[in-house]
């Protein structure tokens, strides 16, 4: 299901508005961003959508300059996502979350041109970062973990919580086969879906839990729900 929205508009000093999709598992969540969107004066929403694949499709078609999505959607096509960006179909997506978790953001971090947001900072900071990265093409990362996020020579990186142990204390091979275990997979499925050697997996399987201070499978699963790294 989606809404087809108004045809490309200009304001009135002639700059072109800066196009948005909005691609969100929920309808009625599409219908209200898109009613907030259209108060604004430099941003037209082109079109929302609900359906992964439709969405994807009509990105290539209208080629908007960013694309607001939700974590939901954002994991199911994530290498889709990446292609329209590389492809040039996207210049910039924004993960928009419901609130924090940390695995989703770790997860996206490895990704150029995409920035990630939560619904707990507000509609002010959404239009902020739409227009930054529209604009500068600059990643953009929520207010609430803006202190932890920190630029390397290798790309940015999350800094660890002080409080509790996180995720983004892990490397995305580790994250990669958190993911895995915390799905019920075995070291065997964890090294043939990944093609590493068993043992390697077990390396990365007892580093993981020593920096997260787990024991059990089931505090792996707990954990890695609790960021987002898996769906219930």
């Amino acid at each position: 299901m989606y809404q087809q929205l108004n045809g490309h508009r200009e304001q009135a000093n002639g700059a072109e508005n800066i196009r948005v999709m909005l691609l969100l598992a929920n309808s009625l969540d599409c219908d209200a961003l898109a009613a907030l969107f259209a108060e604004q004066e430099r941003i037209e929403v082109v079109e929302t959508l609900s359906n992964i694949e439709v969405g994807m499709a009509h990105c290539r078609r209208l080629m908007p300059q960013v694309l607001i999505i939700d974590p939901q959607m954002a994991l199911m096509g994530i290498q889709q996502m990446a292609a329209l960006i590389q492809q040039c179909y996207v210049r910039h997506a924004i993960i928009l979350d419901d609130r924090l978790h940390e695995g989703r953001l770790a997860a996206i971090l490895k990704m150029p041109a995409v920035s990630y947001m939560t619904r707990c900072a507000g509609f002010s900071a959404l239009v902020t970062a739409t227009i930054q990265v529209a604009t500068r093409g600059e990643r953009v990362f929520d207010p609430g973990v803006m202190n932890r996020m920190h630029r390397t020579p290798r790309g940015w990186r999350l800094d660890q919580a002080h409080d509790q142990p996180s995720v983004a204390s892990l490397t995305s091979r580790e994250l990669d086969v958190m993911k895995l275990l915390a799905c019920g997979r075995s070291v065997r499925d964890c090294a043939e879906q990944l093609k590493l050697a068993e043992s390697t997996i077990d390396n990365h399987k007892s580093r993981l839990m020593k920096k997260l201070q787990v024991h059990k499978a089931a505090e792996l699963t707990r954990l890695a729900i609790r960021d987002g790294l898996i769906a219930v």
